[in-house]
């Protein structure tokens, strides 16, 4: 059946799948005050980093190599228990983190206890998608979105905490983690996963440490920033960040469902027209979900982030500015990955990764918060008009029968 498994049932997956996260988030900005939201957004930056972690080790691993392969000739339990070892490690280290912030330690500890299962909930989504059964994958962030968002805010609306509402969160995503296994009959092997990782060391490491050295560089700054700027200008940060989720969503949404389709598509003359389609896509929600939060009123803003509305709706123009950039930048990424161009893509991001490290924190002492928001946005402009210049100098694409390397 073709709802089983299409380009369009994965878009939908990735947006269920941050669905959940979007309302936790804006669920705890509604209930926290901006100095507490910021303390809340420093933890959840440790949480997000351990996610994108394991989709650069596991996940992309999955769909470059294995996207074009028989489903029935892909093991899929390794990389199942492998993404269980990457969990405990980040509940390590947001334990760690609790130690260091007490003031806020039960935000910290009640983030860590959701690392295991969200990141095995997600890994079972990528091998759902791989072997092209994304229906399923859709299922189980749909029964986490359901449950989650449903106790959240029915928490919020009875006067409950920021660690009620993470703890309803995480309750969510353990019911679809456990369907996900049942459905899968996975039982994870952490000890077959660390051998699944030696045996795709050549992606694994690659994209692991293109991710890493971006969203490293990515989380020091946020902590950086709470020097010059205070938790309530972190809050501002994030809070403007929030608004603009939604079209990071769609963003992932579409790279994740085309990169699989690129993979087939390569070395024919449909490779361009899917990378158009792509661009296409993307710079449509960009635009269009871009006017939206320009003109959102102050009544709608604060329904969303509470006091921090006041402090973030001034920095939605160069949030917007940024995601305009970031079209080109993930059509790139798109075009490096599912072409095998894994050096290119690596110069890309690491150009980001530099310039997301000086420029934010630069901008921040020198201009404030504002200035802290532009950095962000030309950090990506930069990055992205690297990339062009990358493919410029690579050759003839895939398309063309070109090389890859």
């Amino acid at each position: 059946m073709r709802w089983f498994h299409s380009r369009h049932v994965t878009v939908l997956d990735q947006i269920a799948s941050s669905a959940s996260n979007f309302l936790l988030v804006a669920v705890v900005a509604h209930v926290s005050a901006p100095a507490s939201f910021g303390q809340f957004s420093l933890a959840y930056v440790v949480l997000i980093f351990f996610l994108g972690l394991q989709r650069a080790l596991i996940g992309e691993v999955l769909l470059v190599r294995f996207s074009a392969v028989d489903a029935d000739t892909v093991a899929f339990r390794p990389p199942v228990g492998l993404a269980l070892v990457v969990g405990m490690v980040g509940l390590a280290v947001l334990v760690g983190g609790a130690v260091l912030t007490p003031q806020a330690s039960g935000v910290w500890l009640a983030l860590s206890l959701s690392m295991p299962a969200v990141l095995l909930q997600d890994v079972l989504r990528y091998v759902f998608i791989c072997r092209k059964l994304s229906g399923f994958a859709f299922l189980l962030d749909a029964v986490w979105a359901v449950l989650s968002i449903g106790a959240m805010l029915i928490l919020a609306a009875t006067g409950f905490g920021t660690v009620a509402i993470i703890a309803a969160w995480i309750g969510g995503a353990l019911v679809a983690a456990v369907l996900g296994l049942v459905l899968t009959r996975a039982v994870p092997q952490p000890i077959a996963g660390i051998r699944w990782f030696v045996a795709n060391r050549d992606l694994s490491i690659r994209f692991s440490a293109e991710y890493a050295s971006l969203n490293a560089s990515t989380a020091l700054v946020w902590f950086g920033l709470a020097g010059p700027l205070g938790s309530v200008g972190v809050a501002a940060l994030r809070g403007a960040s929030l608004l603009f989720s939604p079209l990071n969503t769609g963003f992932n949404a579409v790279r994740i469902a085309m990169i699989p389709e690129l993979v087939r598509l390569r070395g024919s003359q449909r490779y361009r027209r899917g990378l158009l389609e792509t661009g296409a896509i993307l710079g449509g929600l960009a635009v269009v979900w871009g006017l939206v939060v320009l003109f959102l009123p102050d009544s709608a803003g604060r329904l969303l982030l509470g006091a921090t509305w006041d402090e973030a709706k001034g920095l939605r123009l160069p949030n917007f500015v940024q995601s305009l950039a970031m079209v080109g930048y993930t059509v790139l990424l798109s075009y490096f990955r599912s072409s095998s161009l894994h050096s290119l893509s690596s110069r890309m991001r690491a150009v980001l990764a530099a310039l997301t490290l000086a420029l934010p924190l630069a901008a921040a002492v020198l201009f404030g918060v504002q200035g802290s928001a532009w950095g962000f946005a030309v950090a990506v402009g930069v990055a992205c008009l690297s990339g062009l210049v990358l493919v410029r100098r690579s050759g003839p694409g895939p398309e063309a029968g070109g090389a890859v390397r």
